[in-house]
Formats: C-alpha cells, structure tokens, sequence
C-alpha cells in the first residue's frame, strides 16, 4: 500500500461529490440529508461498534488517553490563540479550533496505519479514532452550538446520539453481537466514511478554494505539523515508543476530518470553510506525511 492509495481514492470521492452537486445530481435538500445521516446514524454506529470491540486492557490504558487527550486540547487552546490573531469572527473561530484538533482518524488513519504498522494497529486506531470522535462531539459541538442559531437543544450532550453510543458500546462489551445485529450495523458503518466525503466535495462546488488561504495555512500548520510534534513531546516525557504511541503519532498526523465539515454543515456554521480546509489540507497531508515517515 502506498501513500497515494491511501490520498487517491478520498479525492476520487469528493471530486464525485463536487460534480453530482456541480451536475444538479445532488441539491441542497440531498446533501444535508447525507450530512444528517452521517451525523446521527453513522458516527453512532461506528462508534458504538469501535468501543463494544475494544479489549479492557485498551480501554483501561492511561498512555492512550495522555497521548491524545494532552494534545488535542493543547493544540485547541494554540487555535484559539492563533483565531484571535485573525480576528476571526465567533464562528468562523468554532469552526477554525474544531478542524485544528480533530483529524480525518478513521477514513485515513485506518490504512495509514495497516501501511506503517501492519493489520495489529487496526483495534488501537479504532479506539484513538472514538476518543477523536467524541471530544469533536462534545467539545466541538459546544463551540459550534455557541455560533449556531440552530435550537439551543439541538447540541446539548442528552440530546447527542454519540454519547448513547459510546455508553451502550463498553456496557454491552462483555455481550456477542449476534450476526442479525451485526451485519447491518456494519453496512451503515461502511457507508459512513464515503458518503461524508461525497457531501464534503458537495459542498465545497460552489466556492473559492483560494479563500482564506491565510487562516487555511495557518489551520494546516496546526493539524499537520503542530499536532504531531506535541504527540512526540508527549511520548517523550511519559516514556512511551510502543505501538500505542505509534498509532498516536500517525493519527494526530492525518489532515483535518470530513467530518469537521459535516458537524459545520449541522449547526449552519461557515461550512463552506471547513470544506476547503478539508480538501486543501489533505492536499498538504502527502507532503507532511512523507517527511514524518522518513524519520519513522
């Protein structure tokens, strides 16, 4: 598998994404259905099935959570820093902190890691992609709720389907899932990653990649080379080299999520600057990507 395999297939998709919308294949009322659905269903059901699969040990190991907790909220305090040296307006903010911390874990991270560390890597990425999942959930959702002027209760944390989720998942861990159940749930699962990058291309037609280059290349810098660089100071200070601190490294280095595009898209808050964000930094992701795993 090579980096290209990896890039090639995502941009396939929102390139296919962008044309339906560019073809009227795909209106307005179809993309947020897909959002929705991405949103509500298909973020719920992976990760309930990522959390009902994780071993006790995983879920019990405090180097896992030190390694991607630290700096994902290191790296939202630098964005808030460097969105007010903008001047960005509140939700163009939100939306700036929530694309510098949450990364594209799963629809990259996952073969990411399958290339660098083998098919082993698989259980800790899944686990390190939810604890992404959920802080963009809740933390992420906070921040854009306050720009929003979608209903208040739209994003309060009883109201989320991902909280349920993750709750049923470690309750119902020690419980098989009969095939009956499983099978369908891992259909929608599946159908989730492609289906938020064609709603993401969608979006993106339309607009200016060119705009905002200035806050883009900042946000870039933050998700693509900050990020990654205080996983290592993490792993450093606490000792850590194995392949938890490995699965770490790669994920924090993945490009900002689609699924930031898809949370912007939900509260109404400058998706059309997630989308680019999205697509112009995983055009630099091959570039970053490259000069990481030569020191790896």
């Amino acid at each position: 598998m090579s980096v290209a395999s990896v890039i090639v297939p995502i941009f396939g998709l929102i390139l296919l994404g962008w044309t339906l919308k560019r073809l009227r294949l795909l209106n307005d009322w179809l993309v947020g259905a897909i959002n929705g659905y991405v949103y509500y269903v298909g973020i719920t059901v992976i990760t309930f099935i990522s959390l009902h699969d994780t071993g006790t040990s995983l879920l019990l190991n405090p180097r896992i959570y030190i390694l991607n907790l630290a700096p994902m909220l290191a790296i939202a305090g630098v964005a808030y820093i460097v969105a007010r040296l903008l001047r960005l307006e509140q939700g163009m903010a939100a939306v700036f902190i929530v694309c510098a911390f949450y990364g594209n874990t799963g629809y990259i991270g996952f073969p990411l890691n399958v290339y660098v560390q083998g098919k082993e890597s698989l259980s800790v990425a899944a686990f390190i992609s939810t604890v992404y999942t959920i802080v963009a959930f809740t933390l992420g959702v906070y921040l854009l709720r306050r720009s929003s002027d979608e209903p208040a209760e739209a994003g309060k944390l009883h109201r989320l389907p991902i909280i349920w989720a993750a709750l049923l998942g470690i309750l119902l861990s020690w419980l098989a899932l009969p095939d009956i159940v499983r099978l369908p749930l891992g259909l929608i699962s599946d159908s989730t990653p492609p289906l938020a990058l064609l709603a993401t291309g969608a979006m993106a037609e339309g607009t200016v990649l060119k705009a905002d280059l200035k806050s883009i290349g900042a946000l870039s810098a933050l998700k693509l080379a900050l990020a990654p660089a205080l996983v290592a100071l993490t792993g450093l200070l606490i000792g850590s080299s194995g392949m938890v601190y490995k699965t770490s490294l790669l994920e924090a280095a993945t490009p900002i999520a689609v699924t930031s595009s898809v949370l912007a898209a939900q509260f109404k808050v400058h998706p059309d600057f997630a989308s680019r964000a999205v697509i112009l930094s995983t055009m630099l992701f091959t570039i970053t990507l490259t000069a990481m795993l030569a020191f790896m």
